[in-house]
């Protein structure tokens, strides 16, 4: 047997053994998928099926190509340097440098960005006429740019639906093309389109690259768009010399263009395809691969196949789902599972919350917070780095800690006309006086200084208000006030002015709403009093400044993310939280059932050992709290394959009372000791 061959199963052995012809391996979830690709490559250059620089592997990240190769050197030593392994992107690159001119290019050409790319739009928007420029979405331009030039389509369409942002793409597309052109530039669809170009257009260097690349492998091809699909098309059609690794059920990213029927087609596209499935499962328990199997096999779109769990000698434990009252108490008891799971040896950063948008992560954060437990957050914004959480914050320090940077940050939000030059005089006065500058913001006398400075005082005003506000007992809640007051001082008019589009300005504001809530929750917990208000700026706060301080970064922390960004992770226990109709399948976001159920199967197969579901019998919709309807795939799930708590509340067994009352006479004896 083969050193590539060793401890792999029989369908791995099969497509590592594969030489030449079409491919297609269908890696389940945890089948090891990498390995594989891993022992392939190295076979075939050990073997001299291929030298080293015939071989192309074409992956999503530098880092699975950078691992690829460190893999593989592991055991040929120096000769893997000679694959060629990197992004779709980066092969698009190395293609431009060496044919700039073919391409139209300096030798010395720029990329740019999303963000590059926004602001050219943005300035041939602001020179079109005839058109409502302060009511265009610019990042809708940008994403129906990116369709047509994929698709080649340069007018508007008879078939296409009456829409006055493809009129503007149809006279906008054109002047941006020119003006990359005149910049000497390439933005992201360019790295793709354009060496396509030249390989239609040069015949020459096309016959070189195809020549060159032997063998050409591609991961995660379920997440290929049409271009990408092009480009592998135009390498691999003499030799066909292609094999390609993904799994269709983990399809997830056709909002940003991804193709499913890419994976499901290719044994049609390429004649005398090979299909291996890995289905053998060294990830997750038989209980959470039960379900998994079972929500996916809803949908009939997919290549067939059944993943079978092969890392434990057990079933281990059936996957639960927890009813809550509300989304507050949802919040409120992850906590306590964390706490659960922790009493069964588990570390925090063993566990992973897993949500379906990031409106749903604030009261959550807000929770894990106040109950002092560390998190990080892949693949999105922290709610408390967010701008608008950061101003209502720095507000409620003012009115009860005054602190001077957050002083500083809400001094003119909204704008009040207390610009730099007001700042200065006060900058001026404080060093003057020797004192800080919030005491001499606060200490100025206004009949002493000119009329333009009595916004200052109104600012000033506000605080106390604010402070007045937040401890009145009027029937409405701290939130409530809170809201009321930042409606009085234009701070929501400020929110909804800084977005054209409503919907984001909406989604920002509800930003703001839900933080509301965080503080509710502390206040109900807590008692309402100015110690409270300031106990809640120390622990959303505070926290962050200490963990800086002691640069914890990789520490022991739970994992909070979105399902999409779950994606080839993998932990020991896994919560996702939400399970409602609306919510997973998302009502705006998830147009596509089937994609939507693939998103949920993705987070199911993250778990290796505990599965956590859990719904809200309400939530707060519109500012108005609506029963919910548990998610469809949640129904689907057959009763004998999960545990089921209607109350939110997980039997004790044998033993954990006993435990559970150890614990908190321990925390009780600490307090007792520690230093008042």
């Amino acid at each position: 047997m083969s050193r590539w061959t060793d401890k792999l199963n029989p369908e791995q052995v099969e497509a590592v053994l594969h030489d030449h012809g079409p491919m297609l391996i269908l890696a389940g979830a945890g089948s090891g998928k990498t390995t594989v690709l891993v022992s392939r490559t190295g076979r075939l250059i050990e073997e001299q099926v291929a030298r080293p620089d015939e071989i192309a592997v074409l992956t999503f990240t530098n880092k699975s190509a950078k691992e690829l190769k460190e893999r593989v050197a592991e055991k040929i030593g120096k000769n893997a340097k000679n694959i060629w392994a990197g992004t779709f992107h980066s092969f698009g690159v190395s293609v431009l440098k060496k044919h700039y001119k073919e391409a139209g290019l300096p030798q010395k050409f720029g990329i740019i960005d999303g963000g590059d790319s926004k602001a050219i739009v943005k300035k041939i928007i602001k020179d079109t006429h005839h058109y409502d420029k302060d009511n265009v979405n610019v990042d809708r331009l940008l994403s129906l740019i990116s369709n047509w030039r994929e698709s080649g389509q340069k007018k508007v369409r008879a078939s296409d639906p009456d829409d006055p942002d493809l009129e503007l793409v149809q006279v906008i597309l054109p002047k941006y093309v020119k003006q990359l052109e005149l910049l000497g530039v390439v933005d992201f669809d360019g790295l793709l389109l354009k060496p396509l170009e030249i390989f239609e257009n040069h015949p020459g260097i096309l016959k070189e690259y195809q020549d060159q690349i032997q063998h050409l492998m591609v991961d995660e091809f379920q997440d290929t768009n049409s271009i990408q699909m092009k480009l592998i098309h135009q390498l691999v059609k003499e030799h066909k010399n292609i094999t390609v690794v993904g799994d269709d059920d983990q399809s997830i990213y056709g909002w940003r263009g991804a193709k499913v029927s890419n994976i499901l087609n290719f044994p049609n596209r390429f004649e005398s395809c090979r299909v291996v499935r890995l289905q053998r499962n060294y990830r997750s328990t038989s209980s959470i691969l039960d379900i998994a199997n079972t929500v996916i096999q809803k949908n009939t779109n997919r290549h067939d196949k059944v993943l079978k769990a092969e890392g434990y000698d057990h079933d281990g434990e059936k996957p639960e789902l927890f009813v809550y009252e509300s989304e507050e108490e949802e919040a409120l008891e992850v906590v306590q599972q964390i706490y659960y799971f922790q009493r069964k040896g588990f570390s925090l950063k063993d566990i992973a919350i897993l949500y379906r948008s990031n409106s749903q992560g604030g009261l959550l954060e807000g929770d894990l917070r106040r109950a002092n437990i560390p998190y990080h957050i892949t693949g999105g914004t922290a709610f408390f780095d967010r701008s608008e959480v950061k101003d209502v914050l720095a507000y409620i320090q003012c009115a009860f800690l005054g602190n001077e940077i957050s002083l500083r940050r809400v001094i003119n939000v909204p704008s009040r006309g207390i610009g730099e030059k007001t700042i200065h005089h006060f900058e001026n006065y404080a060093s003057d006086k020797k004192i800080s500058f919030s005491r001499a913001i606060h200490t100025f006398k206004p009949e002493d200084h000119e009329k333009k400075y009595e916004t200052l005082q109104d600012f000033l005003k506000a605080i106390e208000s604010l402070k007045t506000a937040l401890l009145q007992k009027n029937g409405s809640s701290c939130g409530e006030n809170l809201l009321q007051f930042l409606d009085e001082i234009e701070y929501k008019k400020f929110v909804y002015s800084n977005f054209k589009d409503p919907k984001i300005a909406h989604k920002k504001w509800s930003v703001v709403e839900i933080f509301s809530r965080v503080l509710d929750g502390f206040i109900n917990k807590n008692g309402l009093s100015a110690e409270s208000i300031r106990e809640f700026i120390e622990a959303m706060v505070l926290r962050d400044q200490m963990e800086e301080s002691s640069n914890q970064k990789e520490n022991d922390k739970i994992q909070l993310m979105t399902l999409h960004a779950c994606k080839g992770l993998e932990f020991p226990v896994v919560l996702i939280v939400g399970c409602e109709e609306d919510i997973i399948p998302h009502k705006t976001l998830g147009l596509d059932i089937d994609e939507e159920r693939r998103l949920f199967y993705v987070g199911l197969t993250r778990a290796k050992e505990h599965l956590v579901l859990t719904k809200a019998s309400q939530r707060k919709r519109f500012g108005k709290l609506r029963p919910t309807v548990s998610s469809r795939f949640l129904l689907e799930i057959p009763e004998h394959l999960i545990s089921c708590y209607e109350d939110g509340m997980r039997p004790l067994v044998e033993g954990e009372r006993e435990s559970m009352l150890e614990s908190l006479y321990k925390k009780l004896e600490q307090n007792s000791k520690a230093p008042i």
